[in-house]
């Protein structure tokens, strides 16, 4: 309860940051937006998985892990810009696989 009780306020609070980073290049936040970078970040975890597994390109572990805890943050936002209860719907979530797979 306590982890999910700070998921929360994280979420709030990445929410308001990324309002006033795109406010200050006179854009606005919206779904689309985070949902177009979440999907540049994803790539971003591709490109690394790609490097780590295929040995043509450096990979870089904490650039990895830079583009992931980006990718959970925009997941956040989205949630937040969609007036989703994250912390409810994970646990909804996680009961439902664990009453699919127990």
């Amino acid at each position: 309860y306590y982890i999910l009780m700070e998921l929360k306020e994280l979420t709030k609070r990445i929410k308001n940051f990324q309002e006033i980073r795109f406010k200050s290049y006179n854009s606005n936040l919206t779904s689309e937006l985070i949902f177009i970078h979440l999907t540049e970040e994803i790539g971003e975890i591709a490109r690394q998985i790609f490097n780590k597994n295929s040995n043509m390109r450096n990979y870089d572990e904490t650039n990895l892990k830079e583009e992931i805890a980006q990718s959970v943050l925009d997941l956040m936002v989205l949630a937040e810009l969609n007036d989703m209860d994250l912390e409810k719907e994970i646990e909804l979530k996680i009961k439902s696989m664990e009453d699919k797979w127990n």
